[in-house]
């Protein structure tokens, strides 16, 4: 009987996590960041890139990657895409883009989070990828139901 509530208890979590993954996530506008100015206030303000949005708008953050059509930006710890069609500059913070920001693969998720690294695994049947983290070594496992799109070295796939 154990097994039966087991398995009924994995079918509904399963259920309940693919309902909550079926928004778009085609919609790359800025989501802005929660209202945190920093997460150790008695520490030295640290610099960031600075995005200018063409309606005058400055996101600052670290650009962690870049594809044909977002950047996907880090602040504390929060992921954010900003689309590339909103962007009329960027301030690096080091003066220039960092090399091989622009040759990551990004997986978007069908909740609109982004998932960036390098892909490992891209299985036919069960269709599914890997993706190795950029920012950690975390392996993500990502099955294609769940993917909104896929970017193979910045270009979408």
């Amino acid at each position: 009987m154990s097994h039966v509530r087991g398995a009924l208890f994995s079918l509904v979590a399963l259920t309940v996590f693919m309902v909550a993954a079926t928004a778009s996530a085609q919609d790359y506008s800025f989501r802005d960041w929660s209202d945190v100015s920093s997460v150790c206030p008695s520490c030295d303000a640290v610099s960031t890139d600075v995005l200018e949005l063409t309606s005058g708008q400055e996101i600052q953050g670290n650009v962690v990657a870049i594809n044909a059509d977002f950047y996907t930006v880090e602040r504390f710890g929060e992921i954010r895409t900003v689309p590339t069609s909103q962007v009329s500059s960027v301030n690096w913070k080091d003066g220039s883009q960092p090399a091989g920001i622009d040759a990551l693969d990004q997986i978007v998720l069908n909740n609109g989070h982004v998932l960036t690294g390098e892909l490992v695994v891209e299985n036919e049947a069960p269709a599914y990828m890997q993706l190795r983290g950029a920012l950690n070594d975390a392996t993500f496992t990502v099955f294609a139901t769940q993917a909104a799109a896929v970017y193979k070295a910045g270009q979408a796939r």
